[in-house]
Formats: C-alpha cells, structure tokens, sequence
C-alpha cells in the first residue's frame, strides 16, 4: 500500500495578513484616507486638543507661585494628560460610530449591496473588513493625540500604569462604538435612519446612563436610609450592598462614569485592578476596577453585535 503523502500544515496568518488579505479593509482605508475629510477630522482632533491643552497651561502660568512647587508641576501634568484624554474618549465615541453608520447601508444605497454578496466574499469577511477599516481609522485619530498628551510627561505627575489604562479604554470604545454603527447600518436600508439610531444609542451611552446612574443611586441610597430606620444590622449591610453593587455595574456601563470613576480610583491611591467600597458598618468590599469591567462588557457586546451583523448580512432582502 503507497503512503498516504502528509498534507502540509498551512501556517497562521498574522492579523497584518489578514487585513492586508481582505479586499474590503484595504478599499475602505484607501478610499478613507484618500479624500478630505480624514485630513479634516485628524486636523480639528488636534486643533481641539491643543487648543483646551494650551488654556489650561496659560490658566496654570498666570500663578507662578503654584507651578514652581514639585507638587504644582504634577497637578499640572496630570491634569493635561485627564483633559486630553477625557476629550479624546468623547471624540472617539462620536467618531466610532459615524465611521462605521455608512459602511453597509451605503452599499445598498448605491446598489453595489447584491454586488458584493454574488462574489465569493463571505459575510464574515465582509463585516469584518468594514468593521477593521473603521476601527484603524479611528486608532489613527488616537495616535494623533498622542503627542499633545505627552506634554504631560514634561511635568510629571503620570504613571506607565495610567497610560495604559487610558491606551485599552480608548481602544476597547472604538472597537465597540464601530461594532454600534456597524450594526445599525447592516440593519437598516437607509444610512439616515442608521445614523440617528446610532447617534441616540451613543448618546444615551455617554450622557443617558450616567444621569441615570444619579437618579438610581439617589433612589437606592432613599431605601438604605430607610432600612436603617427599622432593620437590623444585617439588612442594613445586605442592602448598602446592593446599593453599592447596582451602582458599581451602572458605573461600568458608560464610558464616561466609568472612565470618571477610575480616575477617582486612582487619585484616591487604590489599585489600578480593583475599587473598594466600605459599608456603614465599616466593612470593606472590593469591586473590579471600573475600566475592567468596561472593557469585559463592552467586548462582549461587541462581539454579539458582530454576530448579529453578519446575520443581518445574509439575510435576504424582500
């Protein structure tokens, strides 16, 4: 009997192969990065963030006593780097979304929709691709705030560890605000309706839950007070606890609160991977940090509204 010849292993591609393989992300970034508006958008990121960095050291130079002290010089440098980074997490909300609301509806606007799905492409490669070009182009508006968050550095004040934190948060909010507006334009058929969608969800993310957040903490710390009235020592506890538990999840869910509230975390000295929260009675609960737990869940549901993309992709249209 003639050996069976051993089938050679085909080697794993790099994630660089794998996008310079699909013909999607490169026609989307070339087409991107080819017109106006990304020279637009680069050049106004940086306007903006140089603009509010600029005023704030002007703001600290009109009291020289204070920036000539050490401690002076690092509030300085910690509040040029929260500043350019908090305003860099709202800009890349926005930008996340907008990049990615056209990427499918658009298609089916210029009837170039039934194109794309008769070639061998499959829709995983499709969504894919779209979600890629989307998610680099909004990394390239990250990287050009980094040398104006950098300024930082001069004065001090910022740790390797903050840096890293704020690096994941603004990448995990690309990431899943691209996969927001990627699903509502594989969704609708119109990329108006996909956009106002998009932008009410992304609005209701940033500013809708914090406020809710308030308006719940505020209910919840109504109901711990009257527990202490008539409970026992026992309920007391169980009930901080779920007030301090629904608060904490509620926390984690916007980017915005959570990214405030790992701030405070970290300002308050506590570790980097975990916030603590201490009861009336003087007992002590540890949470996941905020941008952990941020960063779980909004990988999760970027990965469902992966999902649901494709689905929405093969679906035929009647």
């Amino acid at each position: 009997m003639s050996a069976i010849p051993a089938q050679p292993i085909k080697p794993r591609r790099t994630l660089g192969e794998s996008l310079r393989r699909n013909p999607i992300t490169l026609k989307e970034m070339r087409g991107r990065m080819r017109g106006r508006r990304a020279f637009a958008v680069l050049t106004l990121n940086a306007l903006l963030l140089g603009g509010l960095v600029s005023l704030i050291y002007l703001g600290y130079a009109a009291t020289a006593q204070v920036i000539v002290s050490p401690s002076g010089l690092q509030a300085l440098g910690k509040t040029i780097f929260t500043v350019a980074v908090g305003l860099q997490l709202l800009i890349t909300c926005f930008t996340s979304s907008s990049a990615a609301v056209g990427a499918i509806s658009s298609e089916r606007e210029r009837q170039t929709f039934e194109l794309l799905r008769t070639t061998l492409l499959p829709a995983r490669s499709l969504v894919l691709g779209k979600l890629a070009a989307a998610v680099l182009f909004n990394l390239v508006i990250i990287l050009s705030a980094i040398p104006i968050a950098s300024l930082s550095f001069l004065f001090g004040g910022v740790t390797l560890e903050e840096i890293t934190i704020a690096s994941v948060f603004l990448i995990v909010t690309a990431i899943t605000f691209s996969c927001i507006g990627l699903f509502f334009s594989s969704l609708m058929r119109r990329t108006s309706q996909a956009t106002a969608i998009s932008t009410v969800v992304t609005l209701l993310l940033v500013f809708g839950v914090p406020v809710f957040t308030l308006i719940a903490q505020g209910l919840l710390s109504a109901l711990v007070y009257s527990s202490n009235l008539i409970g026992t020592p026992a309920a007391i506890a169980e009930a901080e606890m779920t007030r301090n538990t629904i608060t904490w999840l509620l926390l984690s869910i916007s980017p915005l609160s959570a990214g405030a509230t790992t701030l405070a975390t970290l300002l308050g000295s506590q570790s980097a991977l975990t916030m603590t929260m201490t009861l009336s009675n003087g007992t002590s609960i540890t949470y996941p940090a905020p941008w952990i737990a941020y960063s779980v869940i909004y990988l999760l549901l970027s990965l469902l509204l992966i999902g649901l993309s494709i689905r929405a992709v093969k679906r035929v249209d009647k």
